[in-house]
């Protein structure tokens, strides 16, 4: 007798517990939810960056950073001019050198370097006209050594620090912030 009373006082837990957690998750959405001032947007255009530094390849190195982030990141895809929902323009405004360690055998030689990569960004929702990001500053580095050939080692930094300034970039847009 006491066996059905347990059973009979289970079964009505588990279906208690069950339609809370139904009702309490039904409106979980998984992967980003835009914001309002993106509805409509499903694909991106990013033209060639813009380059106000002094150094040369810097734009085409950004603009497919940007590009692969977004298709990794996939909430919006990339898309030629005509058919895309948003424009992304981007602007490299500065790049910098900023030394960060010393040599340990002469003070006058700087061995690491943290190389940084500024940009400006607008984004415009082309389905609505609304601008969406508006000359908002990003910046992207990494670190790098500096063993016999300065300059190698830069060249070897500068897609590191490309690919940092894209993610930041793209998680900002994707996340709507």
């Amino acid at each position: 007798m006491s066996h059905f009373r347990l059973f009979g006082w289970i079964h009505p837990a588990f279906l208690t517990v069950g339609l809370m957690g139904f009702f309490g998750c039904a409106g979980y959405q998984v992967g980003n939810i835009p914001n309002s001032a993106m509805s409509g947007v499903r694909t991106i255009y990013v033209p060639v960056a813009r380059n106000l530094t002094l150094e040369p390849g810097l734009p085409v190195m950004a603009t497919n950073a940007i590009i692969r982030r977004l298709e990794n990141d996939g909430t919006y895809a990339s898309a030629r001019s005509g058919g895309a929902d948003a424009e992304l323009t981007v602007t490299l405004t500065e790049f910098e050198r900023v030394p960060t360690r010393r040599s340990r055998d002469d003070v006058a030689i700087t061995s690491q370097y943290r190389a940084v990569l500024k940009a400006r960004v607008t984004l415009v929702n082309r389905v609505t006209g609304a601008v969406v990001i508006r000359d908002r500053e990003f910046a992207g580095s990494t670190e790098y050594m500096v063993q016999s050939d300065a300059v190698e080692a830069e060249r070897q930094a500068l897609p590191l620090a490309a690919q940092d300034l894209a993610n930041r970039i793209v998680s900002a847009v994707a996340e709507g912030w």
